[in-house]
């Protein structure tokens, strides 16, 4: 399907935040959702309610915090706020060690775990509470895993109690073990599989055997086949890639403007072209150009 040139593809990709939310709330995807928290907080589940997925504010000028996924987890003594961020923040790298989306982690942790209602609750007795930060990207190059685990420990890794916890699951990372045999795989990287190629048409036969293997994929993938024949949730699809792709254009006409100026300044100072071009990442040709015109 083709609107303004964007293509949409048939089956919309789970790991674009907004499909991956629309899907794992839906009303048929409680036993999918109690699955995916099962395999990756590695404790029995056998009920997961989805609660409310935007926090009330209660004050105009306190931070806006949209849930994916908030959900109650068995006797609603733990509960967990599932996300997926598939492309990196605005402003975070590898050169800033990711700090933003760290940060938005613990932020969305706090809030989950002091946002528990009703007084008189004894500190003792409050739910357990876990962040899972799906990442489309690397957030941890030095490390191999693609699921690591934070909770409070002291500096000899001896841990304060057991009640917060952050998992993160870096879907870049699934390439080192793509051609495993999917009953070799674990319930995580089945999961990280699905979430990773569920909407390329190149990865059918992964998909099939990952079907073969978990019922709750197989589930999860007709329900996704559903949503994506949904027009409403294509168009939002659409919407959101567009907006996406507008910032994106955005970001790189700032930066290419950005790469000009500093040109032109070095180009006054009479430096070579060269090291001109290597710093900025303009072309020679585009540097000999802004020289015309000084």
């Amino acid at each position: 399907m083709s609107i303004d040139n964007f293509i949409i593809p048939e089956l919309l990709p789970p790991a674009e935040d907004g499909v991956f939310r629309t899907l794992l709330t839906h009303p048929d995807a409680e036993p999918i959702l109690r699955d995916i928290i099962e395999s990756f907080l590695q404790f029995p589940v056998t009920k997961v309610e989805v609660k409310n997925v935007e926090m009330p504010i209660s004050d105009i000028n306190e931070k806006r915090e949209r849930f994916d996924v908030n959900c109650a987890i068995n006797d609603g003594s733990q509960q967990a706020d599932v996300e997926m961020q598939a492309d990196a923040m605005k402003g975070d790298s590898q050169k800033t060690d990711h700090r933003i989306i760290k940060s938005r982690a613990i932020y969305n942790l706090c809030d989950l775990h002091s946002g528990q209602t009703g007084r008189g609750i004894s500190y003792d007795k409050l739910m357990r509470s876990y962040q899972m930060m799906f990442c489309g990207y690397t957030v941890f190059p030095d490390r191999s895993d693609f699921v690591n685990r934070f909770s409070f420990r002291d500096e000899k890794g001896e841990e304060l109690l057991d009640t917060v916890g952050i998992i993160f699951i870096e879907l870049s990372k699934l390439s080192t073990f793509i051609n495993k045999p999917v009953e070799d795989m674990s319930s995580e990287e089945q999961w990280s599989m699905f979430f990773a190629y569920g909407g390329d048409s190149n990865y059918l036969d992964l998909m099939n055997g990952l079907e073969d293997a978990r019922e709750e994929i197989k589930m999860a993938r007709e329900l996704l086949s559903t949503i994506s024949q949904d027009e409403n949730e294509r168009a939002r699809f659409r919407s959101r890639r567009m907006f996406q792709m507008d910032m994106e254009h955005d970001r790189a006409v700032t930066r290419d403007e950005r790469s000009m100026e500093i040109a032109m300044n070095m180009l006054k100072l009479n430096m070579a072209v060269e090291l001109i071009a290597q710093v900025t990442g303009l072309t020679i040709a585009e540097v000999e150009a802004l020289r015309k015109n000084i």
